[in-house]
């Protein structure tokens, strides 16, 4: 209802992923073209729009109804934006080449059923040398491990037929989300760099309803049900100083974030 009332909002969602907002930053863009590809209903363009000052805002997303979302959401804020119903699957974007110095990726790419063709585009849009920060879905995380595996499909019986992948489509975005695919960290990063990239940083953000789900991890691990995978997971979480849980050199949360440089 109001610039204020979007910003708090702004700010509590970010809190719900740990350490998201500092990986998918919407600061330090002054002067750049920005694409937020996927934008939904504006959330990170309201975020661009208020702690940067970029020379323009791009944002492309297949839904109308969160398009008009996001456009009423920015007048709010008085910022200006190019929005543009397309997909990519249909044509490619109506963006020149080389034009974007910034292209803004957060939850989308796991949803594609040709991912590959996505970044084809957005390595043409985006000039050698630009920035690409992408967040996609992690496997190597408690969402994964500790939710899907013991919680829904041990606990719940939810799905408990399919294998953890399988199961993992179902859990995210409803039972009736066509795709929705969870990467390990060198999936990812292969993935993206044969379309032109060279990542630059691998990260992951863990959600507070992972966080909250921690207590857990002992009783699933000395659950028989519970695959040797997911069991070997979560026997080898370490934990820091704040009590985020890390798998190898990465906190183990749902939300990988990478950045690659198109080269």
């Amino acid at each position: 209802a109001s610039a204020e009332e979007s910003l708090s909002d702004f700010r509590w969602r970010n809190a719900q992923y740990l350490r998201y907002i500092e990986l998918m930053p919407v600061a330090g863009a002054d002067d750049m073209c920005v694409l937020d590809f996927g934008c939904g209903p504006g959330h990170d363009l309201v975020g661009f729009g208020t702690f940067s000052k970029p020379k323009r805002l791009i944002a492309v997303d297949v839904s109308k109804r969160s398009l008009a979302e996001a456009a009423d959401r920015l007048t709010l804020h008085a910022i200006k934006a190019d929005l543009i119903y397309h997909d990519v699957h249909h044509g490619p974007l109506p963006i020149e080449t080389g034009s974007v110095d910034l292209v803004h990726c957060s939850g989308v790419l796991h949803h594609l059923p040709d991912p590959h063709l996505t970044l084809s585009e957005l390595r043409r849009v985006l000039r050698p040398g630009g920035t690409a920060q992408i967040m996609l879905y992690n496997y190597e995380s408690v969402f994964v491990h500790l939710y899907v595996a013991y919680q829904r499909q041990i606990i719940e019986g939810i799905d408990s037929d399919l294998d953890v992948e399988q199961a993992f489509t179902r859990s995210t975005d409803g039972p009736d989300c066509p795709i929705s695919r969870a990467y390990r960290p060198h999936e990812c990063v292969s993935l993206i760099e044969e379309q032109g990239f060279r990542c630059a940083n691998v990260a992951a953000a863990i959600s507070t309803w992972e966080m909250s789900l921690l207590p857990k991890r002992f009783e699933a691990i000395m659950d028989r049900r519970l695959r040797e995978e997911s069991r070997d997971f979560l026997a080898s979480l370490r934990f820091d100083e704040f009590g985020l849980p890390y798998r190898g050199d990465l906190v183990a949360g749902v939300d990988g974030c990478y950045k690659f440089i198109a080269v």
